[in-house]
């Protein structure tokens, strides 16, 4: 399936300053597997959230690459199931965070947590 995530311009900025340290984006499906899970066990409020990573951090979970217009985003290759071959990372106008819709699911998480967990945070 060859996937796309265009990250609109109001969500560009959110980021930027991870893209301008030089840092690897993950988008993740924040589902209690991986060492940066936050869930810790398997749960049904499964999320997508972006994490910011230093470029040589060894993630062998994130084990696929998905393009976007601001470089690539690595991902659980599993999550794909939860996905949409098109996406957009768009910030919402009323609460101004980030969310993750598809081209055929809609909204796939409507507030997405940007976290850094790079050894320079």
């Amino acid at each position: 399936m060859e996937m796309y995530l265009t990250v609109e311009p109001q969500a560009q900025e959110k980021l930027q300053r991870y893209l301008d340290e030089g840092k690897d984006l993950l988008l993740d499906f924040d589902d209690g597997v991986g060492s940066l899970s936050n869930v810790g066990t398997c749960t049904l409020a499964s999320v997508f959230r972006v994490i910011a990573v230093d470029k040589d951090a060894e993630q062998k979970d994130y084990n696929k690459s998905l393009d976007s217009n601001i470089g690539a985003f690595r991902y659980k290759g599993y999550s794909e199931m939860y996905m949409d071959p098109q996406m957009k990372l768009v910030v919402n106008p009323t609460n101004k965070m980030l969310s993750l819709r598809g081209s055929n699911s809609g909204e796939l998480t409507g507030m997405v947590n940007v976290e850094d967990l790079s050894a320079k945070v």
